[in-house]
């Protein structure tokens, strides 16, 4: 029995469509190994290559690639008129919206905004859903969720997406860290040290690294990863290294001397705050309602 995913079939439809693995990465916003990986996990299932491989030239597919390409485009097409029937179902038995948001945000940016909503508008369920930034793109695709909100300063392509809002991130270091005392720290200096943050392979860990090469920081030596806020805190607190993170996560411990913020003297480190919904399904009244309210609604953090 044949074990292929959805994903898969995404994934290889995307390298025909767009002509390289590279560009079907960018599709997903994923790394380029994550799509071989896809294709090689096809390739093992069926017993046969999918691509002809050659260094630098648009892969070819093979005869087992084509059929194998036909059925992927009908169990997606399929799989869309599934998700249409869920949708239409869901629009018929009552007023629901399904949010996606990236945990930061949630708990720390549209906390306010998303509450309000469900109290402004008791006539619509409103359907929390909070993860990775990954979660959020993958959710507002596949059509489990309406609306998605995320940290980042790239453009997702084939989603309808807007900006909402900008936020600040901020350098933070153990009190007793040794750039803890110094005032307008060069870009150079905070490249000695260790950094802790998410994993680099992540969406938002690629969009941390974009931000502080940006800045000046080319090269960034991590000494530990973590994907909750809770333990990265503990690991700067403890001296392991420095952090970046989003300023109004840490105002609360940089307030009871927990962490310092770093006096920087690079350019200043903002995330957007985006929305984004599908384009290839129509907005519902109550997600088209939702997106305006927090459009409206949403306060830059001073």
């Amino acid at each position: 029995m044949f074990n292929v995913t959805l994903r898969r079939m995404e994934v290889l439809v995307a390298v025909v469509e767009e002509g390289s693995f590279a560009a079907a990465a960018d599709r997903f916003g994923i790394a380029q190994p994550s799509v071989s990986a896809h294709i090689m996990a096809i390739e093992r299932e069926i017993g046969g290559q999918i691509f002809v491989r050659r260094r630098g030239r648009k892969p070819l597919l093979t005869e087992i690639g084509r059929s194998v390409l036909q059925h992927a485009r009908e169990l997606l097409a399929e799989a869309d008129d599934m998700r249409a029937e869920v949708v239409k179902i869901r629009g018929e038995t009552g007023q629901q919206v399904v949010l996606s948001c990236q945990r930061s945000l949630a708990n720390f940016v549209l906390k306010k905004e998303i509450t309000d909503f469900a109290l402004s508008r008791p006539d619509i369920q409103l359907v929390l859903r909070i993860g990775k930034q990954e979660d959020v793109f993958a959710e507002v695709r596949d059509g489990l969720a309406d609306v998605g909100c995320f940290l980042g300063n790239e453009d997702i392509r084939g989603m309808r997406a807007e900006i909402i809002g900008r936020e600040k991130l901020v350098l933070i270091a153990s009190p007793n860290h040794p750039l803890a005392r110094r005032k307008r720290i060069r870009p150079q200096d905070v490249a000695r040290y260790d950094f802790v943050g998410p994993p680099p392979s992540s969406q938002f860990g690629r969009g941390v690294s974009r931000l502080l090469a940006n800045a000046g920081i080319a090269h960034v030596k991590v000494a530990a990863q973590a994907t909750e806020y809770q333990f990265l805190r503990e690991f700067v607190a403890a001296g392991v290294g420095i952090a970046c993170s989003l300023e109004r996560s840490v105002a609360a411990d940089i307030q009871r001397g927990l962490l310092t913020k770093l006096d920087f003297a690079g350019d200043d480190l903002t995330f957007d705050v985006r929305q984004i919904a599908s384009l290839r399904r129509p907005l519902s009244k109550p997600a088209a309602d939702l997106m305006d309210y927090l459009r409206t609604n949403h306060k830059a953090f001073a």
